[in-house]
């Protein structure tokens, strides 16, 4: 069996009327949940996560997380229809839970938005999950470095979240429980204000898993408590013996949406080809040294053309259209040889109803590889227009 003790903390900060962020320790179920919307009820958001994934116990696999999380998903949204003054309310969500497979032991993680997950170990602290925010997909595609992502005005916008949508991808993770590590779930509050190596410091400083959770959070404050600040650190003190961890206890990785899990993706057999012509019918003049070479020019071509085309239709940017509107245009910037970008999506964002740091980012153009995330910017940009004009 695994068990636990853990401890958590959680504090307004300098800066916000109320505390958005919400958490729970359910017996060997552990959740942090950042709420988002304002007055548009981020709290609530929070609240129906927790409340949702602290009943999920017992968890016999890593599907009773994820389905935890879609079913939290679809809490929200319902709340939402329901009472319309919430709509656009979203939360983050990552968790940690003990998982019992025929008395095999695992943990289980999930995460969806930019709520943390750290293990600390003899070796050092380490960041299990990944930010699901703006800044992040910059750094990735290498726009910003870490320092500026550190310090970017939009560093707060997620990209994924709870609430957004009917669909959401969730991370997960099953990881082997090994006694002595250090678990730490937070928001951003905690580690928008002091640096891993800080986190590092007292989470190694400090036995006890309550005063570490108080204390993070205390510095935090300290610091600047602009944000909410949430944080449960959680330590194995009992661990099945007999399977060695490895240094990142990364036992499978999984990928899930709309209730489905997804591993790695193994090798696909490709379909067989059929030759439908009559009766394989080669003209006297193609000899198959040239039919050969032919058939390679064509497959040359036709790929240089899909690579293309690919290339000349990739990426989306979020920028002012000529309307006076905020939109969504598909292909690269400025187009591609003769691919020309194409309207994606004409919003009813009027640019001069942004905040200014919004409005100068939509200006100059945001550019994104996918279209889930530009459509999420979008969404917060939407956010952002509504409480200027409130």
């Amino acid at each position: 069996m695994t068990a636990f003790e853990s401890g958590a903390a959680t504090d307004v900060g300098q800066v916000r009327a109320h505390n958005e962020d919400t958490f729970v320790v359910a017996g060997t179920v552990f959740v942090v949940a950042d709420g988002m919307g304002g007055h548009n009820g981020g709290e609530i958001a929070s609240q129906i996560a927790v409340d949702r994934l602290a009943g999920i116990a017992p968890v016999s696999s890593i599907d009773d997380l994820v389905r935890g999380v879609q079913e939290a998903n679809a809490d929200i949204l319902e709340r939402a229809r329901e009472q319309l003054e919430l709509r656009g309310m979203g939360t983050t969500v990552v968790m940690l839970a003990d998982i019992d497979q025929a008395g095999s032991h695992r943990l289980g993680v999930a995460n969806v938005g930019d709520s943390r997950l750290y293990r600390l170990t003899d070796s050092g602290l380490h960041q299990h999950t990944e930010d699901h925010s703006l800044v992040e997909a910059l750094v990735r595609d290498g726009r910003l470095t870490r320092a500026e992502a550190a310090v970017h005005p939009q560093r707060n916008i997620v990209t994924r979240a709870l609430g957004i949508d009917d669909k959401v991808l969730v991370d997960a993770w099953e990881l082997i429980p090994v006694v002595g590590d250090r678990y730490v779930l937070c928001s951003d509050g905690l580690f928008g204000e002091i640096d891993d190596d800080e986190i590092h410091e007292v989470l190694q400083a400090t036995s006890s898993p309550q005063d570490a959770a108080d204390e993070l959070v205390r510095r935090a404050r300290e610091a600047g408590g602009r944000d909410n600040i949430t944080v449960v650190v959680v330590d194995v003190i009992e661990a099945d013996p007999g399977e060695a961890g490895s240094d990142d206890r990364v036992a499978a990785i999984h990928k899930a949406l709309s209730g489905t899990v997804l591993g790695d993706a193994g090798p696909t057999t490709p379909e067989p080809f059929r030759d439908e012509s009559p009766s394989g019918f080669v003209p006297p003049a193609m000899t198959w040294r040239a039919g050969l070479l032919a058939a390679a020019v064509l497959a040359v071509m036709i790929g240089m053309l899909v690579a293309v085309s690919a290339i000349g239709r990739s990426g989306y940017t979020v920028v002012e259209g000529d309307n006076g509107t905020v939109v969504i245009l598909k292909g690269r910037d400025g187009g591609f040889l003769f691919f020309d970008q194409t309207l994606e999506v004409e919003s009813d964002i009027d640019v001069d109803e942004l905040p200014p740091m919004a409005l100068t980012a939509v200006r100059e153009g945001q550019r994104f590889d996918a279209f889930e995330t530009a459509e999420l910017y979008l969404e917060n940009l939407r956010t952002s227009s509504d409480s200027s004009g409130s």
